[in-house]
């Protein structure tokens, strides 16, 4: 098989973003990825692609908590043609910048200090290996399909000679024999880990003048405690809202909480409380402050 086609990365381009897909899941359902209609606005004028919404995919958790409810974004963008497709070139989102310019993924080392930003290269080879990852699972799953359908396969409807079919079966079967060897070599046992003791606190044992005092009550305090799980930023709101039930979606979170684009929002826990109620509202369009809530506020 020849080698896959090397991508080309394009540095630091302006982004307008519209249309997103959030959480699409891949890998069998274990994985997520988020899709993007982005227009280039680097793209020289003249150019067959400007001005051209293209599709764009992000695989990085920090990238897709960042750029979700932004309208423009500066980014690398990985283009990597498909030869013997008649889809692509692939377009990836591989890296984005803030607004002090630098770069939003980075990765911290394990036990350490400091921080480890991963070089581009790496970046690329692992967008590469997931997205060869993804086609294969694809296509595993469109045979299986086919070969569990209640009809018999119909070669001429699918434009295949039997010689190919044949081919393809025996690659089918050899990936399904890979994945079972790979699945009864893991790990067959799972070390739970072990509930942390209590230890019983010890009475002190100095004299009563040196002694410090109990700390405060926490029912002495009159600040109302903290959120138990408080929303982090715009993305987070986005991303709750998504997995809502049932889900609001970008343009339903800004109508919800009167404004015009998510990034405007200040106070993201009144936004998450908003969101909330226009879910449940949402669930019951028969409600009589339904009309009233899907309306932005001033």
């Amino acid at each position: 098989m020849a080698d896959r086609p090397k991508g080309t990365t394009l540095s630091k381009q302006r982004l307008q973003l519209d249309h997103f897909e959030l959480d699409v899941p891949y890998s069998q359902g274990t994985k997520s990825l988020d899709r993007v209609q982005a227009v280039n606005l680097s793209l020289p004028e003249g150019d067959p692609l400007a001005n051209k919404p293209l599709r764009m995919t992000i695989f990085n958790q920090e990238l897709k908590t960042f750029v979700r409810g932004k309208g423009s974004i500066i980014a690398d963008v990985e283009e990597r043609p498909r030869p013997e497709s008649d889809y692509g070139p692939d377009r990836t989102i591989v890296q984005v910048y803030d607004d002090q310019g630098q770069p939003v993924s980075r990765k911290q080392p394990g036990g350490g200090g400091g921080s480890w930003k991963r070089s581009l290269e790496d970046d690329l080879a692992l967008e590469g290996v997931k997205r060869l990852s993804i086609e294969g699972q694809t296509a595993i799953a469109q045979v299986g399909n086919l070969l569990t359908c209640q009809s018999d396969v119909n070669l001429e409807e699918l434009a295949l000679d039997p010689e190919t079919w044949a081919r393809i079966l025996g690659k089918y079967w050899k990936a399904v024999e890979q994945s079972l060897d790979n699945f009864l070599a893991g790990p067959t046992k799972t070390t739970a880990a072990k509930p942390a003791q209590a230890t019983a606190a010890k009475p002190d044992q100095r004299p009563p003048g040196q002694r410090q005092a109990a700390p405060p009550s926490a029912e002495v305090s009159k600040d109302p405690p903290p959120p138990a799980n408080p929303v982090k930023h715009v993305g987070d709101l986005l991303t709750r809202a998504g997995k809502l039930v049932p889900p609001v979606n970008p343009a339903e979170v800004a109508t919800a909480c009167g404004v015009t684009r998510p990034d405007e929002l200040k106070d993201l826990e009144a936004a998450w409380k908003k969101v909330q109620a226009y879910s449940k509202k949402k669930a019951n369009p028969s409600d009589p402050e339904w009309d009233k809530l899907s309306r932005p506020t001033s």
